[in-house]
């Protein structure tokens, strides 16, 4: 899909296009959505050079993600999207901007960030009316977009948090320990992807700054974008320390499990250690040896019942004195 925007003082004003005629030259901001090959290629007539592919915007590596072509420069920065659906997916979302003053933004999904912006763009008095208020708005989007992922995953730690250390079992709502490793796992994988995405976009920032000249390099643009880099810095200290804490969940919940799991094998061991002497004397007055005097003895059975009783007794006094019980 391919949306080309002029822009003028009111904002961003989406153009009519034709299937086959050339993109306008008041075409500012040209918009593309997993591009067929002749969008792509539209585009591309446009910026004056050629679009990365989906593989190469996946790159790890600072130079195929960050270089200048044909007097245009190219940005890719990896956002997290998916996570209203419950499935967190990384894409990369490509920022290019020509040497004649256009931007050609390039995505792989929908990007909530994306529409958010383009909802705020379109108001009357919108100061998004040139190439530099387009990229830094994205890309400010983008980043409140992650700050609220961020916020979420705060939520429910603290959430899993009361849960996991109520006072009474009950208080756990009746779930098992080790269902709250997958909420955990769930958290943990959310922040991990987020870490990510704001390592990227703190890049795209720093190689903007140094290679983004003319009116990205002064006024209200130079500090709207150290503004961004300080609030990329900012959510970055956030995730860790969002990551510390659920490390330290982890291993809370690992801790509390194994020691439900002690408590197990203690009362085990309690009545295995209760009920070893009746056993053993049951034991011995069951093997009815001609020679043994209590088998003529009238008294003989409530003996061994006696002796069976106490030894199980004692035992149960003893540890309740010493508070292992």
């Amino acid at each position: 899909m391919l949306d080309a925007y002029s822009l003028g003082p009111n904002g961003p004003i989406r153009l009519d296009l034709s299937a086959e005629a050339p993109l306008p030259a008041e075409a500012g901001w040209i918009d593309l959505m997993q591009p067929g090959r002749a969008e792509a290629r539209a585009a591309e007539a446009s910026l004056g050079a050629a679009l990365p592919t989906r593989e190469e915007a996946e790159e790890i590596e600072f130079t195929s993600r960050f270089y200048a072509e044909h007097g245009a420069v190219f940005m890719t920065a990896t956002v997290l999207t998916g996570v209203d659906k419950g499935q967190p997916v990384l894409v990369p979302l490509t920022l290019a901007v020509a040497g004649d003053g256009r931007i050609v933004t390039l995505r792989y999904d929908e990007l909530r960030a994306h529409t958010q912006f383009l909802v705020r763009a379109v108001k009357l008095g919108s100061i998004c009316t040139s190439v530099p208020s387009v990229l830094l708005g994205i890309v400010e989007a983008v980043v409140d977009r992650t700050a609220d992922v961020l916020e979420r995953i705060s939520r429910d730690v603290d959430r899993i948090n009361r849960e996991v250390f109520a006072a009474q079992r009950e208080r756990r709502r009746g779930r098992r320990l080790d269902a709250f490793i997958d909420d955990i796992g769930v958290q943990g994988d959310l922040a991990a992807k987020a870490r990510v995405s704001l390592a990227s976009l703190e890049r795209l920032v720093q190689y903007a700054s140094l290679t983004l000249k003319g009116s990205f390099a002064k006024g209200a643009s130079k500090n709207r974008l150290k503004l961004i880099g300080r609030d990329v810095r900012s959510l970055e200290d956030h995730v860790s320390f969002l990551s510390n804490k659920i490390t330290f969940l982890l291993d809370a919940i690992l801790g509390l499990i194994s020691v439900e799991q002690n408590e197990v094998i203690r009362v085990l061991t309690v009545a295995a250690t209760i009920f070893f002497p009746p056993t053993l004397i049951g034991t011995v007055y069951g093997m009815n040896f001609v020679d043994m005097p209590e088998l003529g003895w009238d008294l003989g059975y409530p003996l061994a019942i006696g002796l069976m009783a106490a030894s199980a007794v004692l035992p149960y006094l003893y540890f309740k004195r010493r508070g292992w019980l």
